[in-house]
Formats: C-alpha cells, sequence, structure tokens
C-alpha cells in the first residue's frame, strides 16, 4: 500500500513532503531555537517577521508526529492527482496560495479578537500599550499570552482538498472507521462545514485548531479551482 502511494508522488509534491519533513526534524532536534522565528504571529505582535507568512506553511506542532502525519498523509492522497491534472508549476502556485489564504482569513479572526481585548482593556482603565503587552506577553492585564503562534501545512491540503471535492466530486473515498465508501463532495464538504461552524465558535469540539486557516484555504482552494476549469472550458466553446 505504502509503496504505491509513494511510488505515484509527482516532483511538487515530493518535495513539498521533504521539506516539510526537513523543516519538522530541524525545528524539533537539530536546531529547535529557529522553531519561534518561523511561527506565523499575528501582524501586531512584535515577534511577527514578513517571513512567517510562508515559513509556517512548512511548521508543524513539535508535540507529537499527529500533526504532521496526517497533513503529509492528506498531500500524498490527493495531491498528485491534482498535481498531474494542472501541471507542477500550477499546482505549486495553487498550494501556496490556499496558504496565503489561511492567512488572510486567520488575520481577519484574530483582529476582531484583538479589538476585543483592546476594547476590555482600555474599559479596565489600560492603555492600548499595557494591552498590548498583554496580549503579547505574559504581562498585565491577562498574565498569559493569549494569541499564540500558527504553524502548519493544513490551510494548503485544505485547498486541495476543496479542489479535489469540485474536480472529482463523485470519486468515492473511504475513511477509517466507516466500512462504506462516501463520494467526495459529500465527505470533504461535511468536513468543510465543520470547519467553519467551528471557525465562527457553534462547534468547540477541537482547541488550538487553526479552524479559520482551514476554512480560509479551503475557500481559496475552490475559487482557484473554480476559475482554472471555467478558464480551461472557455478554450472549447464556439459561442
Amino acid at each position: 500500500m505504502f509503496n504505491n502511494l509513494f511510488s505515484n508522488l509527482t516532483p511538487v509534491v515530493k518535495n513539498l513532503i521533504i521539506l516539510n519533513v526537513v523543516v519538522f526534524i530541524g525545528t524539533g532536534w537539530v536546531a529547535p531555537a529557529l522553531y519561534d522565528s518561523l511561527v506565523l504571529y499575528f501582524f501586531k505582535d512584535p515577534e511577527f517577521q514578513i517571513w512567517q507568512i510562508f515559513s509556517h506553511m512548512f511548521m508543524h506542532s513539535k508535540y507529537g508526529l499527529t500533526h504532521i502525519f496526517f497533513n503529509m498523509y492528506g498531500l500524498i492522497l490527493f495531491g498528485p492527482i491534482i498535481e498531474r491534472r494542472w501541471g507542477s508549476n500550477r499546482f505549486l502556485f495553487f498550494y501556496l496560495s490556499a496558504g496565503l489564504g489561511a492567512v488572510a482569513l486567520t488575520y481577519g479572526f484574530q483582529y476582531f479578537e484583538y479589538m476585543d481585548y483592546i476594547n476590555e482593556g482600555l474599559s479596565r482603565g489600560y492603555t492600548v500599550e499595557q494591552v498590548e503587552q498583554g496580549i503579547f506577553t505574559r504581562q498585565e492585564p491577562y498574565g498569559w499570552k493569549v494569541m499564540s503562534g500558527m504553524v502548519g501545512a493544513s490551510g494548503c491540503l485544505f485547498g486541495v482538498l476543496a479542489a479535489f471535492a469540485f474536480l472529482y466530486p463523485n470519486i468515492e473515498l473511504m475513511i477509517l472507521f466507516i466500512p462504506i465508501p462516501i463520494k467526495a463532495k459529500y465527505l470533504i464538504g461535511i468536513y468543510v462545514i465543520y470547519e467553519t461552524l467551528s471557525a465562527f465558535g457553534f462547534i468547540t469540539l477541537q482547541q488550538n485548531v487553526g479552524h479559520a486557516a482551514h476554512l480560509g484555504g479551503a475557500i481559496v482552494g475552490f475559487i482557484i479551482a473554480w476559475y482554472w476549469k471555467r478558464n480551461d472550458m472557455n478554450q472549447y466553446r464556439i459561442d
């Protein structure tokens, strides 16, 4: 099974997996001091650096293997099919664009969270500078870093999943513990709905998960897939 999966890897997918694994090992064991500098922080956080917009896409949680395993497994399953359809250059552009969509929506949600903290702090008599210290450090008025950084290729992967469901909606997929095949449009669609409800706080089953990033990647992935498919079809129109 695994031999077949790896033998079918396309060039960009293979290199993305290698890069993610190298960064995971490097920031986990070889040079752990680099970890925090590559995590994506909110753009008002003093720890934010411009390269983090891209570097975080190749980072994963240092607390275990689950995060990187499932992201890379999903990329192995769905990435090569999309890359073969579009070609390596377009797929890489698509993958990174989905990651940027994840950043954009996450920052949107974080900005509203940031403003809530600012308004709360001002109402309690603190200045904006004092509130920001509390948000981004462990100082008063909160005593803990309430806006932590983000890591992971999940936003990129959700873009791939959304594109797959759009381009191949009726392909049947099997998942663990459910012994019946489910069409991609239903399985991935349900997953995206779950992430949407979680991002807006209607579901709180998973804490410390970037639901907004997942949703942002899926939205951008769907839009690009829709646009490219429409554009490709227009080449053969006669009206």
